[in-house]
């Protein structure tokens, strides 16, 4: 039985991240021994996952346990936010390669970073990995122009279509509105307000859906304008029920995304970074808001309502694709486990 260590934006409260996580770990615990680098070590833990603190020795402790070292999914190689988190994956990578352990990544985006210097570092580690799987099509063309190895590189999902998430099928008389914002650059809400007004006169409810702790601050900023939105926090154990009752969503984050595609729900998408781009770009999704222009959110509902039912169908068909293209991708990828 391999041993295998996983790392990655875990233990920070992430749901996308949380969910990546959730996926590996329903597919490896089946035939091998897992192990995680998380910021968030559950002392006492009486399951069979072995955890290791990610900000502390127990890298290296992790790092001499395991036979593999996984970098499980996300967007995780970026200088956007500050090349800090970016060169400890790097550091992650580093140490692998030190004690001679095969590395590979598999779920990942990546996108144009801002210095120079770290693209030549991501580009000579990925070079001695033995293989990336990137998530869109975007990731894939970046990688083989900054010059790594295209044979390294497979073009496969995100690993969250590997779940079997439980959606309740939605009450058709009732409108609800989801929502989704993060933290990001120069997003400005005053320009969004009067939107939202128009919108809130549509639908029956509104949700704000949160999907890390930082994202909580835009519901406090808009239930003070807007008293009926309520807010759905990831924690939250019906998070999945008050998901699938909505009839539409307007999210940020990737996952927002990827959730309704699984549930069917029609989407606009806000694209604060190239990877939420690339993923609707890659299923043939047009509602993208770009460089928050917000004014184009109120065409976009009304183009998705005329012909709801064939856009709902048509994600529901993409979301099977997917899953099945996920599914026979990590099955690939536990027959070259299985030959090391």
């Amino acid at each position: 039985m391999l041993k295998l260590l996983l790392f990655g934006y875990y233990g920070e409260g992430n749901l996308g991240d949380e969910l990546l996580l959730r996926s590996l770990i329903s597919v490896f615990r089946k035939n091998h021994k897992v192990g995680i680098l998380t910021n968030k070590v559950n002392k006492g833990q009486k399951d069979d996952i072995v955890e290791f603190n990610k900000f502390s020795i127990e890298i290296l402790k992790g790092i001499r346990w395991t036979d593999v070292v996984i970098g499980g999914g996300g967007g995780i190689f970026q200088d956007k936010t500050s090349s800090k988190s970016f060169y400890y994956y790097l550091f992650i990578i580093f140490l692998s390669l030190l004690f001679k352990k095969k590395v590979y990544l598999i779920g990942q985006s990546f996108s144009p970073l801002k210095k120079r210097i770290n693209g030549f570092l991501l580009r000579f580690f990925l070079n001695n990995v033995e293989k990336i799987y990137v998530r869109d099509s975007f990731s894939k063309n970046y990688l083989e122009k900054l010059g790594v190895r295209s044979d390294k590189i497979i073009l496969s999902t995100d690993l969250a279509f590997l779940l079997d998430i439980p959606f309740p099928s939605r009450e058709e008389d009732k409108k609800i509105l989801g929502i989704n914002l993060r933290k990001w650059g120069n997003l400005n809400l005053e320009n969004l307000n009067s939107t939202l007004e128009t919108l809130i006169s549509k639908y029956d409810s509104f949700y704000f859906f949160s999907f890390q702790q930082e994202d909580s601050q835009f519901y406090e900023i808009l239930k003070d304008k807007f008293k009926k939105i309520d807010l759905i926090e990831p924690q939250d154990p019906n998070f999945y029920d008050y998901y699938s009752s909505c009839r539409l969503f307007i999210g940020m984050r990737l996952h927002s995304c990827i959730l309704s595609v699984l549930s069917g729900i029609p989407f606009i998408a806000i694209s604060y970074d190239e990877k939420v781009e690339a993923f609707c770009h890659d299923i043939g999704w047009k509602f993208i808001i770009k460089d928050f222009s917000w004014d184009k959110i109120l065409c976009y509902v009304n183009e998705i309502e005329e012909n709801y039912k064939d856009y709902k169908d048509y994600l529901l068909s993409k979301g099977k694709i997917l899953k099945e293209k996920a599914k026979e991708d990590i099955a690939n990828f536990e027959e070259v486990l299985c030959r090391l």
